[in-house]
């Protein structure tokens, strides 16, 4: 067994023995799972204009008519969020029937985004 030392609030150190890691043997194989399965599995797609932090009372002033100005510059690309991460980035679009829509101008690679969330 190891010795550890572990710090406890009030400065005490306290001193555990533990058993040491079994040897599970060689790594399990990757499961292979068929594109098939995963196509319909349903995920949340968001389009984010722009971010700000406001106070409680700032939110509470708020009045029909006022602007919110967002911490993003007029014609920057906007951020495709699949499930919370930005996968992709586009511009506004209007579609036929006057909806809008997004037209994707770049595809994030994974490690791309700051901060890995």
């Amino acid at each position: 067994m190891g010795a550890r030392s572990v710090k406890q609030p009030g400065d005490a150190t306290v001193r555990t023995e533990m058993e040491p890691l079994a040897d599970v043997g060689a790594p399990a194989e990757a499961v292979v799972i068929p594109t098939a399965v995963v196509e319909n599995v349903v995920v949340d797609l968001a389009v984010e204009l722009g971010r700000m932090s406001l106070r409680i009372r700032d939110i509470k002033a708020l009045r029909q008519g006022e602007v919110i100005s967002l911490q993003r510059p007029v014609g920057d690309p906007l951020d495709i969020r699949i499930n919370g991460r930005i996968v992709a980035k586009g511009e506004v679009v209007a579609t036929e029937g006057r909806q809008y829509g997004i037209r994707i101008t770049e595809i994030v690679m994974p490690d791309a985004e700051p901060g890995g969330a």
